[in-house]
């Protein structure tokens, strides 16, 4: 007679001992708060939350400055020039950018101007080249239009004001923004930093990569594709390679991966197989939380703590994994990072095949997207299960059926979390 145990019953999990995907996602979500702010280089600042607001303290530009190659005059000089009748002016010299002006311009002259340099004393137009033409030799011009005062010139402060508030906390900061910071001057900026995230890939049966698997073997495809997944949300990946299913090596990798981790992510060990342990060694090491998700993939999952360090438990099918990542691990990466945004854009579409799904379970649809009359298409992107890596590689995108919902039919709508970076 066998000693395996069954549990004697047609349904393999009861809908009561589900717990929803909404509650979940917020008790995990509340189980951190954003990383402490530091002083960050701001050639390294980019993606990241701004901690504190920030404030000009010097006028952008510094000072008035030609926005076009030509030539900086008195405008009352050139009030009457057409194109038929031009003002025939001196030129005094050059300005380039970089330069400090070394003389005025005075009534009936010029002097030549490049982008960005800065306005000499007595001008108060710069007219473009282009509405120009040299005569004697470049050694005067001749200018065939009006020009009005402030023409083509960038005045002090035109674009920032000293005291005005240019960023705000919470932003998140992009290339324009490191841009503006530096033109202010601004070496270092005060930041949420980006998380360290080590990754463990549990389970007896992995071989790294560059290892030929022997009987019963599988390459880790895990660990690569979370850290790659870490490095696209934000976080910075610390690959932490595989660990038996042997709960003394759980607890030893567990252990000394929570000292230089702001989060723990692993994969495997979390269902209910006589060797997955993790939820045990976690409750000998901190504390556990583990949890029947209604959804589908990834219905086990578990998450904790040690020490100070949040551990976040994914199944150990690659889809599942995957999936379950990008629902809880991106949004709980992201308010690590105190952003605001915690989830990709999401479109709706249309399916254009039937698609079953479990009972009282939500169900995450790998599927293609395509624009058809103004309107998304959804169409599977292949063979759904959990451990099938080349219809996950097709998809754009995950179609949400919801747990009331045993089939949803070809032509209803649904909402597409978009797997795409943002």
């Amino acid at each position: 007679m066998s000693g395996f145990v069954g549990r004697g019953r047609a349904d393999v999990v009861l809908e009561e001992e589900l717990t929803s995907f909404d509650d979940h996602r917020a008790a995990l979500l509340a189980s951190v708060e954003p990383l402490e702010p530091l002083d960050m280089k701001v050639h390294d600042a980019l993606g990241l939350v701004l901690a504190q607001d920030v404030t000009a303290d010097e006028p952008l530009p510094g000072f008035a400055n030609s926005a076009m190659d030509g030539y900086a005059l008195q405008s009352r000089d050139v009030a009457a020039a057409t194109v038929d009748e031009p003002v025939v002016l001196e030129v005094d010299g050059e300005v380039a950018a970089g330069d400090a002006p070394d003389r005025d311009v005075s009534p009936g002259r010029v002097l030549r101007i490049m982008t960005g340099a800065p306005v000499p004393p007595g001008a108060d137009a710069v007219v473009p080249v282009e509405r120009t033409s040299e005569v004697d030799g470049g050694r005067r011009v001749a200018v065939h239009v009006p020009a009005g005062v402030g023409d083509n010139v960038r005045p002090v402060g035109a674009d920032v004001q000293p005291g005005t508030t240019v960023l705000r906390s919470g932003q998140r900061l992009g290339p324009a923004d490191i841009a503006l910071l530096a033109s202010l001057g601004r070496a270092l900026v005060t930041c949420v930093p980006a998380p360290r995230v080590v990754v463990l890939s549990t389970g007896s049966e992995l071989v790294p990569l560059g290892r030929r698997p022997g009987p019963g073997k599988l390459r880790d495809s895990n660990s690569p594709m979370v850290s790659a997944l870490v490095r696209e949300a934000g976080a910075v990946p610390y690959p932490g390679g595989i660990v038996r299913d042997d709960p003394d090596s759980l607890a030893e990798a567990l252990d000394t991966s929570t000292g230089h981790a702001d989060l723990l992510v692993t994969t495997g060990g979390v269902s209910a197989g006589a060797h997955d342990h993790l939820e045990s060694v976690l409750r000998r090491l901190g504390e556990a939380h583990p949890a029947k998700v209604a959804m589908k993939p990834g219905m086990p999952q578990l998450y904790g703590r040690i020490g100070d360090t949040p551990i976040v438990c994914l199944p150990g099918n690659p889809v599942s994994s995957y999936v379950s990542f990008e629902l809880f691990v991106r949004p709980l990466i992201r308010r690590l990072q105190g952003r605001r945004d915690l989830d990709r854009p999401r479109v709706r579409a249309v399916l254009t095949e039937a698609v079953g799904a479990p009972p009282h379970k939500r169900h995450f649809v790998r599927v293609t997207l395509e624009r058809v009359d103004g309107r998304w298409q959804a169409t599977p992107s292949g063979h759904q299960g959990s451990h099938v890596l080349s219809s996950l590689a097709r998809a754009d995108g995950l179609a949400v059926i919801p747990e009331d919902v045993d089939e949803a039919a070809a032509g209803s709508t649904v909402t597409v979390h978009l797997l795409v970076q943002s």
